[in-house]
């Protein structure tokens, strides 16, 4: 009795160590496969990290090679420094500038056809003190009142641009370059 005590315990226990076996052979199954989508999960945020610092490169690159591009804004703009001038003011100027009433008009005859001015959308990325300097660097150069300035800026915007200058020119009425 006390052998066939003892073959049934060495039975439970065998059963107890194989039941034992099985689940810990189980969980490592488990813990594998968690390991597995663990790692895969690591190499996809990895693969996004470096997908998203490639496109903060791009656009860093893009703009600093804009930036590169760009003229150094150096000079002043008379239009953002200086106060509004009033109509009475700009006719006493034009009055008082006789002199060079004949160069100016040599001038403004060689100045840029329309086609061959910049335009300005608005859109995207843009650079208005670029649109605004190009501007005032032909005005200067060509001696171009602000007046045709004004004449021509509703061709020269276009887009999003045209609208806001067109709602700005309703509420706002008719000024120069200068306003």
């Amino acid at each position: 009795m006390r052998i066939d005590n003892l073959t049934e315990k060495l039975n439970n226990l065998s059963i107890s160590v194989e039941g034992f076996v099985e689940k810990t052979s189980s969980h490592q199954k488990l813990l594998l496969e968690h390991v597995k989508k663990s790692d895969e999960a690591r190499r996809n945020i990895k693969d996004d990290i470096q997908s998203e610092i490639r496109l903060i490169t791009e656009k860093m690159d893009k703009i600093n090679e804009a930036n590169l591009n760009m003229p150094k804004l150096s000079t002043t703009f008379s239009h953002i420094r200086s106060p509004a001038k009033t109509k009475e003011e700009i006719t006493n100027m034009v009055i008082t500038d006789l002199s060079h009433q004949d160069n100016n008009q040599v001038l403004m005859k060689e100045a840029p056809q329309l086609k061959e001015w910049p335009t300005f959308t608005g859109e995207g990325e843009y650079d208005h003190m670029s649109f605004i300097k190009t501007i005032d660097m032909l005005q200067e150069d060509y001696a171009i009142l602000n007046e045709l300035i004004t004449s021509r800026l509703n061709s020269l915007f276009e887009k999003s641009a045209k609208r806001w200058y067109n709602g700005i020119r309703q509420t706002k009425g008719k000024n120069t370059w200068y306003w």
